[in-house]
C-alpha cells in the first residue's frame, strides 16, 4: 500500500516527473551522438554509483523507474493503436485527420497493407532485425509466426510444393522492347488451385515479359476457410492459416460477384455446387481496367503505383488458366505480321456462330490478345459502359452483366466503342495459331466429315481442314489441360529433355528414336505434330541467332522446309517478286449465276494466287427458294472460295425497287467485302488486291507485269485501273479495281467508321447505291489523298477493255465525239504525239461484258487453249467473234507477246 501512494505522491509532483522523463530522453539522445559526452542515467538527486541506481534501498529510484516503464508501456500502445488504425482505413480508401489515404494499386483502396509480401530469399520482407512485417507493423514474437507455420501443416487439404512461399524469379523474356507480352490469367486463389499457379509460373510464365495473376478478393475454400481480403482483420488470419499471395498477384477488390458466394441461392435451386457463380466477365474487364489505370486492384508487394501495367508491354494476352502458352511465338507472329502495337489488334482464335444473335465475330477465351492500342479502347469502353442490370445475363449490348461469356462482350465493345473486330490469328496455310482444345483431338478434326458445326461456322476454308495438319507450327497456345503435370510434359517437349534430346527416366519411349515426354494420345498422329513444331523452332532460333544448328543435309532440308512453313509469306514474295494477286469478286449465289462462278475458277481465276467469291446472305431465288444464311446456314454446302457478308443490311433480294430491279446494294457489299478480307487475315496473303466483277477476263499474270515493270510497291499508296473523268474527282471503272496492300488497309479503316445513318456531303459514307467506283475515289482522296491512276502501255494504249474487246477495239474518239467516257482524257501521248486511251494494249489486264459465261472459255482457249468441259458446257465451240478480222489480229499479238514474255 506504502508503494501505491509513493507512485502517486510521484505522479503528483510535476516537478519531478519533469525532470524524470527530460533526464531518460537527455539520455536516449545522447548515446546516438558521438559527439556528445557519456549519459548521466538518472539525475535529481540521484546517486551515480551502480549500487544506488535501483533497488529497495532506493525508494525515489524505484517509483522512477516504475513511472518511466508505466509511461514508455502507454505511449507504446497508443502509438501501435493509432498505427493500426490508419492501416484499416488506408485499405478502406478514407482519409484520417486530414491525410489523404490512397492505395498502392490506385482505385481508393490498398489490401496490400494487410498482406504478407515475400522476399527473393528468405520468403518474407523483413525489417532490418530480422522480424516480419505486415505493412512496418513488426510481429516481435517468434512464437507467433511459429505458430502460423504449425498451423498450415495441418491443413491436409492444400498441396505441399504449391504451398512454398517464393517470390516468382524475374521473367526471362526473348520479347524486344517493340513486342513485349503481358500475359494476364484471371485466377481463383484456393489450395486446389495452387498447383496450376506454380506450373504456369515454372513453365511458360517465365517466358512472359510480365506475368500477373488476377484474383477475387475471397481466397480459401470451405475446409481452410474463406478470408476476404478486403477486410484487414480477415487478411490476418489468411497469413494465420500460412495462405500467403506472391508479388505476382493482383487483387480486384471492387469485385461486386465474388465466386465464391454470388450464385449461393441460384446454385442451392439448381443442384449445383457453390461457388459457381459466372463472374468471369466482371473480373476480365476489371482486370484490364487495372491494367491501364491502376484503379480497381492492389499489387501484393506494393511497387511503384505512379507506373500503370500497361507501359510495360506492347501486348497482352488474357490466358485461360488451362492453357499453355508460347509467348515467345507472339513475337514472331506480329513480325511476321508486320503489325504495330501502336495499331488496333484483337487476335486470337476467331469463332463466328455468334453472328447471328449478336452481330460480332468473338476471340475464343483459351488466349484472346490486343495491341497496346487496342487495349486502351478496351479500357475505355469498359469505364464508359452501363452499370445497370449487372446482376442479369448480356443482352448483346456492352454493359457490365453476370455471364460467363466474356469473349462476347469483349467482342462487342469494342466494335461498339472503337470499330475493332475479331483477327483469325492464322499462318499462310490457314492453319490456326491456338488449338482451342487438346492438341491431341484437334489433330483429327476434319472439315468435311464433323459437317458445319459451330467450330467452323464462318471460317474461310483451307486444305488443312481436311488433312488434319491445321495448327500452326509455330503455334500461340494449346488450351484444355486442367492437369497441371501436362505443362511440365510440354516444357519438357519443347524447351526440355526432349527437345534437347537429353536423357531422362520419366520419358516415355515407344521404340528407337521415338522419345516424348509421355504417352499422349493419339501418339503417332501427336508426336508427328510434336516433331514438326520442334523443327519450326529451331529454324526460328537459328533464323533469329544467325547461327546454324543443324547435324545433317536431312535436317537441315526439313528446318528450311519448317522455315518456310513459318514464314510462308516472305518465302512467296521471294518466289512471286512482292506481287502476288488477291482476286475478289462480288457475287450473288443463285443458280443463274453458278455457271459464270465455275467458268471463272475454271480458266481466269485459277491464276489468282487468291481467288474468293464474296455473297449477300439470301442465297438461291423465287423458283428455288430462298435461304438466310444469317440464321440458316446448315444446308448451304457452299464451297470453300466463297464467303458470306452476314452483316449485309440491304440483301439483293430484300429491297426490291419500284421498277422492279434488284437492290442497289454494290457499295455495300464492297466496302463490307474489303473489311473481311483484312479482318480475317488475307490482306496478308498478298501485295495486289483487285476487285473483278463477275462478268470480266482477268489476266492476272499482266497485271504483276504490269506492276513490276512501273516499279510499284504495295508499301506505297496505288489505286489503279480504267480511269473515267466525267465525275468531279476521277474514278477507276468497276470492271477491274486494283489496291496495293497499304492503300486497301487504309481503306479499311475508313469503312471501319461507316454509319448507314450518317449524312456527308462528300458522300464517303454507306449508302444505297451501286455507283461503288464513285465513293472508292471519294474515301480514297479525301481521307488519304491518293488519286485514281491509269493503266496504260508505254505507249498509252489502254491495257482494261471497259466492253467486249471486240467491239472496243474499233472505238474512235474523233468519230464517236467526247462522251463521258473519253471525256477529260489526254488526246496525245506527250512523247509520241500519237492518240492515247485506244484499245487495247497487247498485254491486257482485264476485257470486261461478258454476262453469257460461254464468252469466258471462248477468250480461254483463244489465249491460252482451253481444256474439255463437260458436253453440256461446250457452246463456247460454236461462238464467233464480231469484227472477226480486226479481232484476230489483236489477239494474234496478244499471243506473240505472250510467248516472248513467257
Amino acid at each position: 500500500m506504502g508503494l501505491v501512494n509513493e507512485l502517486q505522491h510521484n505522479i503528483s509532483s510535476r516537478s519531478h516527473f519533469h525532470s524524470l522523463i527530460t533526464d531518460n530522453t537527455a539520455s536516449e539522445s545522447s548515446s546516438r551522438s558521438n559527439n556528445m559526452a557519456p549519459s548521466r542515467r538518472i539525475s535529481a538527486g540521484r546517486s551515480s554509483s551502480s549500487s544506488n541506481r535501483i533497488g529497495r534501498s532506493s525508494p525515489l529510484s524505484l517509483r522512477s523507474t516504475i513511472i518511466i516503464v508505466m509511461i514508455t508501456a502507454l505511449f507504446l500502445g497508443c502509438a501501435f493503436l493509432w498505427n493500426s488504425y490508419l492501416n484499416i482505413a488506408e485499405s478502406l480508401g478514407g482519409s484520417v485527420g486530414g491525410r489523404s489515404v490512397v492505395g498502392d494499386g490506385g482505385g481508393g483502396s490498398s489490401l496490400v497493407g494487410w498482406l504478407p509480401v515475400l522476399s527473393n530469399e528468405q520468403g518474407e520482407n523483413k525489417e532490418d532485425d530480422g522480424t516480419p512485417l505486415i505493412r512496418g507493423v513488426k510481429i516481435q514474437q517468434k512464437q507467433q509466426h511459429e505458430t502460423a507455420v504449425a498451423t498450415q501443416q495441418k491443413i491436409e487439404s492444400v498441396n505441399e510444393k504449391a504451398t512454398i512461399q517464393t517470390t516468382p524469379p524475374p521473367p526471362t523474356t526473348t520479347a524486344t522492347n517493340q513486342n513485349r507480352l503481358y500475359c494476364m490469367v484471371p485466377f481463383i486463389w484456393t489450395p486446389s488451385a495452387l498447383p496450376a499457379y506454380e506450373a504456369i509460373q515454372s513453365t511458360w510464365g517465365k517466358r512472359c515479359h510480365v506475368l500477373r495473376f488476377f484474383i477475387d478478393p475471397i481466397i480459401g475454400d470451405d475446409k481452410v476457410g474463406f478470408y476476404n481480403m478486403t477486410e484487414a482483420s480477415e487478411a490476418v488470419r489468411a497469413r494465420e492459416a500460412n495462405l500467403m499471395l506472391p508479388n505476382d498477384v493482383v487483387i480486384l477488390h471492387d469485385m461486386q460477384r465474388p465466386w465464391h458466394t454470388c450464385g449461393e441461392e441460384e446454385n442451392r435451386n439448381q443442384n449445383k455446387p457453390i461457388g459457381n457463380c459466372r463472374n468471369i466477365w466482371e473480373k476480365i474487364w476489371r482486370a484490364w481496367v487495372y491494367v491501364v489505370t491502376g484503379k480497381g486492384g492492389s499489387k501484393v508487394g506494393g511497387g511503384d503505383s505512379s507506373i500503370a501495367d500497361v507501359q510495360t508491354a506492347e501486348w497482352f494476352v488474357k490466358v485461360d488458366a488451362d492453357t499453355y502458352l508460347f509467348p515467345e511465338n507472339l513475337r514472331r507472329y506480329v513480325e511476321y505480321k508486320k503489325w504495330s502495337y501502336e495499331d488496333h489488334h484483337y487476335f486470337g482464335h476467331v469463332l463466328n456462330h455468334r453472328r447471328s444473335d449478336r452481330k460480332v465475330s468473338i476471340v475464343a477465351g483459351a488466349a484472346v490478345f490486343f495491341s497496346r492500342a487496342t487495349l486502351f479502347a478496351a479500357a475505355g469502353a469498359f469505364e464508359k459502359m452501363s452499370m445497370e442490370k449487372g446482376d442479369q445475363e448480356e443482352d448483346g449490348t456492352c454493359r457490365d452483366a453476370y455471364t460467363g461469356t466474356e469473349e462476347v462482350v469483349t467482342a462487342v465493345c469494342l466494335k461498339q466503342f472503337a470499330n475493332v473486330t475479331a483477327d483469325p490469328a492464322l499462318d499462310a496455310n490457314g492453319r490456326e495459331q491456338i488449338s482451342l482444345y487438346n492438341v491431341e483431338d484437334i489433330l483429327t478434326y476434319n472439315r468435311t466429315d464433323m459437317g458445319e458445326w459451330w467450330f467452323w461456322e464462318g471460317k474461310t476454308r483451307y486444305p488443312c481442314h481436311d488433312d488434319g495438319d491445321c495448327i500452326a507450327h509455330l503455334p500461340l497456345a494449346f488450351h484444355g489441360y486442367k492437369q497441371p503435370s501436362l505443362f511440365l510434359a510440354f516444357e519438357k517437349e519443347f524447351y526440355g529433355s526432349v527437345m534437347k534430346g537429353e536423357d531422362d527416366p520419366s520419358h516415355y519411349t515407344q521404340h528407337a528414336g521415338i522419345v516424348a515426354a509421355r504417352k499422349w494420345d493419339r501418339f503417332d498422329v501427336t508426336y508427328e505434330y510434336f516433331e514438326r513444331v520442334r523443327l519450326a523452332m529451331r529454324a526460328a532460333d537459328a533464323a533469329e541467332s544467325g547461327q546454324p544448328l543443324v547435324s545433317s543435309d536431312v535436317e537441315k532440308q526439313s528446318l528450311e522446309k519448317e522455315a518456310t512453313n513459318m514464314a510462308p509469306q516472305e518465302v512467296s514474295i521471294a518466289t512471286s517478286n512482292n506481287n502476288r494477286v488477291y482476286c475478289m469478286v462480288p457475287f450473288i449465289w443463285t443458280p443463274a449465276y453458278l455457271p459464270s462462278y465455275h467458268a471463272l475458277r475454271r480458266t481466269w481465276g485459277k491464276r489468282c494466287d487468291v481467288l474468293k467469291f464474296f455473297i449477300d446472305p439470301i442465297i438461291g431465288d423465287a423458283s428455288t427458294g430462298y435461304i438466310d444464311l444469317r440464321v440458316n446456314s446448315t444446308n448451304a454446302n457452299l464451297p470453300g472460295d466463297v464467303v458470306v457478308i452476314h452483316d449485309m443490311r440491304r440483301p439483293w433480294n430484300a429491297c426490291v425497287t419500284e421498277s422492279k430491279e434488284n437492290c442497289r446494294n454494290i457499295w455495300e457489299k464492297l466496302w463490307r467485302s474489303w473489311i473481311w478480307v483484312d479482318s480475317n487475315g488475307d490482306s496478308d496473303t498478298a501485295e495486289w488486291f483487285v476487285k473483278v466483277d463477275a462478268d470480266t477476263y482477268l489476266f492476272p499474270e499482266h497485271l504483276k507485269r504490269y506492276v513490276k515493270q512501273n516499279k510499284l510497291a504495295p508499301t506505297d499508296h496505288h489505286y489503279f485501273g480504267h480511269v473515267l473523268r466525267h465525275h468531279p474527282v476521277p474514278l477507276v471503272a468497276g470492271t477491274a479495281v486494283v489496291f496495293s496492300r497499304a492503300t486497301l488497309k487504309a481503306a479499311v479503316k475508313i469503312y471501319r467508321t461507316f454509319d448507314d445513318t450518317s449524312e456527308t456531303s462528300n458522300r464517303c459514307h454507306d449508302e444505297h447505291t451501286d455507283q461503288e467506283e464513285v465513293i472508292t475515289s471519294i474515301c480514297l482522296k479525301q481521307h488519304l489523298g491518293v488519286d485514281a491512276h491509269v493503266t496504260l502501255d508505254d505507249q498509252g494504249q489502254e491495257l482494261i477493255s471497259l466492253g467486249e474487246i471486240e467491239d472496243t477495239l474499233l472505238w474512235n474518239r474523233t468519230e464517236q465525239g467526247e462522251w463521258w467516257y473519253w471525256e477529260n482524257k489526254p488526246k496525245l501521248h506527250p512523247d509520241t504525239e500519237k492518240e492515247m486511251h485506244q484499245c487495247c494494249g497487247v498485254y491486257p489486264i482485264a476485257f470486261h461484258g461478258y454476262k453469257d459465261a460461254q464468252w469466258l472459255y471462248k477468250l480461254e482457249d483463244e489465249l491460252y487453249g482451253m481444256e474439255d468441259i463437260p458436253d453440256d458446257e461446250n457452246r463456247w465451240k460454236n461462238y464467233e467473234w464480231r469484227n472477226a478480222e480486226v479481232t484476230h489480229k489483236y489477239f494474234d499479238r496478244v499471243r506473240a507477246a505472250m510467248k516472248v514474255d513467257s
